[in-house]
């Protein structure tokens, strides 16, 4: 790939460098070139040619090469092992202070920096910007100069100091201006459009740095990226879908794998936004869930499957948007095992850096002063112990903190479930609410024609369709969120209760505590949910004895206490195939309450529901 990488070296007189050792530092140059374009899109590939780098390096026997080429393997590495882009970056950092090769330093930091970041040790990160900046200016090296500042915006973006971020960016635009460099110039100017509260300026200063951009290959990258966020920001959803295209077209010239997941994504919202299911699956389902697992990225995959789901949950595909729903939390799962597990590798990497230069300070510290030898010793060591357990209450504190985001993750996903049931019992209602007048209009005028001769008759059979027509309603009513919302829980059980007497042998007993509870409208619908749930399988089960439920406040907590004398059932081959009992648990957690069952076969049906709410001074009331 490289033939014509030599050309016109100087004359030997003037040279520098041999003939053969400028034609290798060309091909050297442009390998890292080339490993700048596929780092991303094909990290393989990146690895060759940073390793072609490292073979050409060893053979021109050259320390500026040899840096170079150990800078170019931590690139390459950086995406997807970055505790092995570390090791490469210190090695090349060693080869840099050994041969005190001031002018390739600043880059060196400056990916150092990157490393930290990932890390999230955002205070290392600052230090080795700051010394890249300050090298950087020494060496007049403008590219890396605008790149630090940057990615110095980047940092305190995240740290919201945003007077800071976008003095950063100023910085970083000023630079690449002075010096004509068009990709840095490109890069500020989009990030400086964020702090724009006009979006018509917003839009006008990005598509200012997409042409800015577009003067210099290899840019397609961010490209992409930027007519992503101009889709975003996009209010008209044909506009939004033109920027999506447009960035799948530039990320697939430019092989940037994640931009044109990114793109097919959105593009697929916005496409079910106008309600043209089938090209949203086609988004995901030919496109861009098969590049996911290509490239084995998870934490997209993971969000693919979400989009699929809400695509499928749009179409009403209930089944098929579980199965996805689930696909999506396995995703996840796996993302984060890896992130994880990356982590983990990067720290071992930083204690292990750690650790050795400790070690050499201790040496230098034992020849300087023998006599505190044990002294110094110790010392280290339990500075030592001290990283060791503080990395290790990191590692602890990150992993409880991704086990409390997949609990969430849980919680939210059975949301999605619970309100897909939600709007399926919305439809229901109205479905049934608008079909009840025209059939008992028609029932009606039949029965008239039909001149029935007993009165008695006719007036019993309209008398018993007029009762089923109002029984109609009242399901309706209550399977509809909306008339849900009108009432307070208590005349919402105290309904459902009196409904339910009419229909079953065995006695309802009903007792509320108060008129009304301090609830907001969700816990309400939930609340009566569980209740509607509990009374509804009693009806089915119980044949003998009685049913209680009982609903009160008592020291700022909201409670459901159910009772049946019903056959019971077992309770772990009920929480693992009954949808109706995990309902119940589920619509707990939602609310942020609890749930507990205690039933067994033959011995009857117990239900504690509890939940915090401000205390409310009501009336009692008892059915």
């Amino acid at each position: 790939m490289l033939t014509d990488c030599t050309g016109k070296s100087p004359k030997p007189s003037t040279s520098l460098i041999p003939l053969s050792n400028a034609a290798l530092l060309d091909s050297i140059t442009k390998l890292d070139s080339l490993v700048g374009r596929t780092k991303a899109s094909n990290n393989v590939q990146a690895h060759r040619y940073a390793k072609q780098a490292l073979s050409i390096a060893l053979r021109m026997n050259s320390e500026v090469a040899l840096a170079r080429a150990y800078l170019m393997l931590g690139i390459g590495y950086f995406n997807h092992n970055s505790d092995s882009s570390f090791i490469y970056y210190s090695m090349a950092l060693t080869v840099a202070n050994k041969y005190k090769l001031k002018s390739i330093k600043p880059k060196i930091f400056y990916n150092l920096a990157n490393v930290y970041q990932t890390a999230s040790d955002n205070k290392m990160a600052l230090i080795f910007l700051d010394s890249s900046i300050s090298l950087g200016q020494i060496s007049n090296d403008h590219i890396i100069l605008s790149n630090a500042y940057n990615a110095l915006g980047n940092l305190k973006s995240e740290l919201q100091d945003t007077v800071d971020a976008k003095a950063m960016y100023d910085s970083a635009y000023n630079i690449a201006h002075r010096n004509k460099l068009q990709t840095q110039m490109g890069i500020a100017t989009a990030s400086l459009a964020r702090f724009e509260n006009d979006p018509v300026s917003s839009f006008a200063i990005q598509q200012k740095a997409i042409n800015l951009l577009q003067r210099q290959p290899g840019n397609e990258e961010e490209i992409s990226l930027i007519l992503i966020n101009l889709g975003l920001q996009s209010i008209n959803i044909d506009t939004a879908i033109s920027y999506y295209r447009s960035a799948i077209k530039i990320s697939q010239s430019g092989n940037s794998a994640i931009a044109e997941i990114a793109a097919y994504n959105n593009l697929a919202y916005s496409l079910l936004d106008k309600k043209n299911f089938q090209e949203a699956v086609l988004c995901l389902e030919k496109h861009a869930i098969p590049i996911a697992k290509r490239i084995e990225n998870y934490d997209w995959l993971s969000t693919l499957y979400d989009t699929y789901t809400d695509v499928l949950l749009a179409e009403n595909k209930i089944g098929q948007a579980l199965t996805y729903e689930r696909k999506a939390l396995k995703a996840r799962v796996e993302a984060d095992k890896r992130q994880a597990n990356a982590q983990v590798r990067l720290l071992a990497a930083l204690l292990d850096l750690k650790n050795k230069e400790l070690r050499i300070q201790t040496n230098a510290r034992e020849l300087e002063e023998k006599e505190n030898k044990i002294h110094l010793m110790n010392a280290w060591f339990s500075i030592v112990i001290i990283f060791l357990l503080l990395t290790i209450f990191i590692v602890i504190w990150i992993m409880q903190r991704k086990k409390i985001r997949y609990q969430k993750e849980i919680i939210i996903s059975a949301k999605r479930v619970i309100e897909a049931e939600e709007s399926m019992k919305g439809r229901v209602s109205m479905e049934l609410h608008d079909l009840t007048t025209p059939f008992y209009t028609s029932m009606l005028q039949q029965i008239e024609q039909a001149q029935i001769s007993d009165n008695h008759i006719e007036y019993d059979l309209k008398s018993k369709l007029s009762l089923m027509t109002a029984s109609l309603r009242k399901i309706s009513h209550r399977m509809s969120n909306s008339f849900i919302e009108e009432l307070t829980i208590s005349e919402l059980v105290n309904g459902l209760c009196e409904d339910l007497k009419i229909a079953s042998i065995i006695p309802i007993h009903c007792v509320i505590s108060q008129t009304d509870f301090n609830l907001s409208t969700e816990q309400t619908i939930h609340l009566y949910r569980i209740v509607q749930e509990l009374l509804t399988n009693a009806t089915k089960y119980v044949t003998s004895g009685e049913i209680n439920i009982n609903l009160y406040e008592e020291a700022g907590m909201f409670f459901i206490f159910y009772q049946d004398t019903g056959p019971g059932f077992d309770m772990k081959t009920a929480i693992s195939k009954g949808l109706g009992v995990m309902n119940i648990f589920e619509r707990a957690k939602i609310i942020n309450g609890n749930a507990r069952l205690n039933t067994s076969s033959g011995k009857g049906t117990k239900w504690y529901i509890s939940l915090r709410v401000s205390k409310v001074n009501h009336t009692i009331q008892k059915t």
